[in-house]
């Protein structure tokens, strides 16, 4: 696989500023595009001293045989409805805020040197198992209120429910690995 880096090359900033603001333009109610390396393996990174996983929608760690545990009916609307409009993307990618305090903890001192690779294994030991679906938590919520509030377990186990992030990338260098490429929010829910 070949590896392209060009991160100091000024006509790549200025590409990617055309590529973000044209974007940003067509899609005003989207949030902001970034830009990240690509990487056909799941990469490990920190951003603001928030632990992140992020890869190929074909990788996810919480992608089961049969397709994601759970997407909102919702959230699966409006990626239909981005799907007709035929938008411009080379691939889809996912990302998973990570507990901070969870199996990353070992991995914290590394992502000081900046974004890693890593395998399929080890992504899914970091995003942890596919989270109930939403109304399962509901309903547990429900009974530990009729049954005289809920377990200390159970506030800890919903706050480590954290967001995936669906992204449409636009990759004008080639799915490439290390290749920078636009990564521009679609969807994104708390489980």
């Amino acid at each position: 696989m070949s590896t392209l880096d060009v991160r100091d090359d000024l006509e790549v900033r200025e590409e990617f500023t055309r590529l973000v603001a044209d974007l940003d333009r067509r899609w005003p109610e989207l949030p902001r595009s970034v830009v990240l390396p690509y990487s056909p393996l799941p990469v490990v990174l920190e951003n603001r001293g928030t632990p992140w996983l992020y890869g190929p929608a074909w990788r996810d760690p919480l992608l089961g045989e049969d397709g994601p545990g759970f997407v909102p009916r919702r959230v699966r609307s409006e990626l239909r409805r981005m799907v007709a409009a035929d938008l411009p993307f080379d691939d889809v990618a996912v990302a998973h805020e990570l507990d901070p305090e969870g199996p990353v903890r070992a991995l914290r001192p590394l992502l000081a040197d900046g974004p890693r690779t890593c395998t399929d294994e080890v992504a899914r030991a970091l995003v942890g198992p596919v989270p109930d679906h939403s109304g399962v938590a509901r309903a547990v919520g429900i009974l530990d209120a009729l049954v005289g509030g809920p377990a200390p377990w159970a506030a800890d186990a919903l706050e480590v429910l954290l967001d995936p992030i669906v992204f449409g990338v636009v990759a004008p260098y080639g799915l490439l690995h290390g290749a920078p490429a636009v990564f521009q929010p679609l969807a994104a829910w708390r489980w």
